[in-house]
């Protein structure tokens, strides 16, 4: 059996660790380092010596101190261009600290799938796929992403894939999903919760398929950006003029 060190993870948590973390790249964050806990967060920020922002949340909402959320529309050009972000979150975060053995570990959201795949399929190896979910239990928006990175890739290599059960579970809910992806976001578990809070925007952001070129990748510990090739950035302007869905 191959050994997880062997193998690339896709861990997926659309609302919102995902999506934030290819934002912070589009806008030019300089490097992000996921961290498990709030303490291990400050922590490192003294450790470092350096200008840092503490960023993360907990229940949603931006922890007591820190500079930003988990909201992607703060990760603006200029708040996070050429800056280093410590980031901890509720469920994205402790996800990619449980997959460390792995060879890499990729994050992929609704925002850059495209992406994602094309970078999975160019690497040639065995991926398995990680839903962040919340608090341990399944979730329907990091289901429905999973899908679709298994449908894409079955479209990449032509349908020569060799799926476990919950992955062929995951392109099942994908497959038999209407195509409206906000109204998906905004009536799951956790969307409706981040929607209580005021967040209905950060749906919008978070519900934009292929969005983004960026392809988040975690190596010992710190995520660097990388690309997928021959596309542009579509950065979305849903906090301005995208009409309701």
């Amino acid at each position: 059996m191959e050994k997880p060190k062997d193998r690339s993870v896709a861990v997926v948590d659309v609302l919102r660790a995902s999506t934030t973390m290819a934002y912070a790249y589009a806008r030019g964050a300089a490097r992000i380092i996921p961290v498990a806990s709030i303490e291990a967060a400050t922590a490192l920020a003294i450790q470092l010596g350096e200008e840092v922002m503490l960023c993360g949340e907990r229940e949603g909402k931006r922890i007591d101190g820190f500079h930003l959320g988990n909201s992607p529309q703060e990760y603006t050009e200029e708040t996070v261009a050429g800056r280093t972000l410590l980031l901890t979150t509720t469920n994205g975060t402790k996800a990619i600290e449980r997959c460390e053995i792995a060879r890499e570990v990729v994050v992929a959201g609704l925002v850059n799938a495209s992406a994602v795949v094309e970078y999975l399929v160019a690497a040639e190896r065995n991926v398995t796929l990680v839903c962040a979910g919340k608090f341990g239990r399944f979730s329907m928006e990091d289901g429905l992403c999973a899908g679709m990175l298994v449908a894409r890739m079955r479209e990449a290599v032509e349908g020569d894939l060799e799926l476990g059960d919950s992955a062929g579970a995951a392109e099942i809910i994908y497959r038999s999903s209407p195509p409206d992806t906000l109204s998906i976001l905004r009536n799951c578990e956790h969307g409706r919760y981040l929607g209580s809070l005021g967040f209905d925007q950060d749906l919008r952001v978070c519900a934009e398929v292929d969005a983004l070129s960026v392809v988040p990748v975690v190596r010992q510990g710190r995520i660097r950006r990388e690309d997928a090739p021959a596309r542009e950035d579509r950065i979305s302007q849903a906090a301005n003029d995208r009409p309701d869905s």
